[in-house]
């Protein structure tokens, strides 16, 4: 079961490897007691010729390391 909490400890994301900090919003799996950072980002969908395609962006905007953090990909 995922539960949407406040990170309490340092951690990495099982998704990205990105570093947790106290604080940040994340999704906990309490099957697996991992962690994952929630994404906080706009969701944006283009209709080409070969269907919908879905990329996600930070709200914050893009960081330095985009798309490599994994946080946008577009």
């Amino acid at each position: 079961m995922l539960k949407t909490m406040k990170a309490k400890y340092f951690g990495k994301c099982k998704l990205s490897g990105a570093l947790i900090k106290p604080g940040d919003y994340i999704l906990y799996d309490t099957s697996t007691k991992t962690a994952q950072l929630q994404p906080d980002s706009d969701t944006i969908t283009f209709i080409g010729e070969n269907g919908p395609s879905t990329f996600y962006r930070n709200k914050r905007g893009r960081c330095i390391d985009a798309p490599c953090c994994g946080c946008c990909t577009i």
